[in-house]
């Protein structure tokens, strides 16, 4: 029997076993890029929303709806979401309007760990 011989069938198998990896490989890298799309998206929003919050005529709770309205635009079907807004004062003496947002980890498919992630938004108060 040749080397050849030996050997036949080898490359399907070596096929097989690289394209299993490369297919996971890919799939996480996926599901790493829509998490980032969804994190970047919230943050944006909740920016968005102590704008709002911090204008003369308007309070805090005005950018919380609005927050979650943009929310509700934007990330479809994301139950769990919670968004609730403050007025903080920094270090520094200035007051600024925070919105935070709750939401669960953007998964696709069942794996992966049941929590949540948490991005605020900060914006100088315009009544101080």
């Amino acid at each position: 029997m040749t080397a050849g011989g030996r050997e036949r069938g080898a490359a399907a198998a070596d096929f097989a076993l690289v394209s299993g990896l490369l297919a996971v490989l890919f799939l996480a890298m996926l599901q790493l890029g829509y998490a980032l799309h969804v994190r970047n998206t919230a943050t944006a929003h909740a920016v968005e929303g102590a704008r709002v919050g911090a204008r003369a005529d308007l309070t805090p709770g005005d950018g919380a709806a609005r927050t979650e309205e943009l929310l509700a635009t934007t990330l479809q079907g994301r139950s769990g979401t919670r968004v609730s807004a403050d007025r903080a004062l920094l270090d520094s003496g200035v007051s600024v309007v925070r919105v935070r947002v709750s939401l669960p980890l953007p998964l696709v498919g069942p794996l992966g760990p049941p929590r949540t992630m948490e991005v605020s938004g900060q914006a100088y108060a315009e009544d101080q």
